[in-house]
């Protein structure tokens, strides 16, 4: 099954996608081939809706 959906947000430089190191700290990334990839947009909603308000970050399609 392909992954349908990332989590984003926008910053003055441009959209930012979420990835998460290898101590599980949620970092953002300016490209989205690094973003962390959720196979369903709840998934991915969740995982939104878990980071601080100041974040303010959502869930959106994965491109291809």
């Amino acid at each position: 099954m392909a992954f349908a959906a990332v989590v984003a947000r926008t910053s003055p430089q441009g959209m930012e996608y979420l990835v998460h190191n290898n101590k599980g700290r949620a970092e953002w990334a300016a490209t989205a081939d690094r973003a962390d990839r959720f196979q369903t947009f709840r998934d991915a909603t969740r995982e939104a809706m878990r980071l601080p308000s100041t974040m303010r970050a959502y869930a959106l399609p994965a491109e291809s």
